[in-house]
């Protein structure tokens, strides 16, 4: 339907403007010489939040690669 249609093109939109701003911060870095954006995201979504049961989050290990990158990147995880 057209309310379906306007939705993706929606969603498509904004997951563009994303893309952009990780490219841009990756060139930004110097990572773009190193990683593609999908190479980049692959690496990252390696790390995992476990939720124990009194409620506390942990962070699973994270490598020296994906530390390189998030340093480079400004963020933490």
């Amino acid at each position: 339907t057209n309310s379906t249609l306007r939705g993706y093109l929606f969603i498509a939109f904004i997951a563009l403007i994303l893309r952009m701003k990780l490219m841009r911060m990756m060139i930004d870095a110097e990572l773009n010489k190193r990683y593609s954006v999908e190479g980049l995201l692959t690496e990252l979504e390696k790390i995992k939040i476990m939720i124990l049961p009194n409620g506390e989050k942990m962070t699973t290990e994270i490598s020296k690669k994906q530390r390189e990158i998030l340093d480079a990147l400004h963020m933490c995880a």
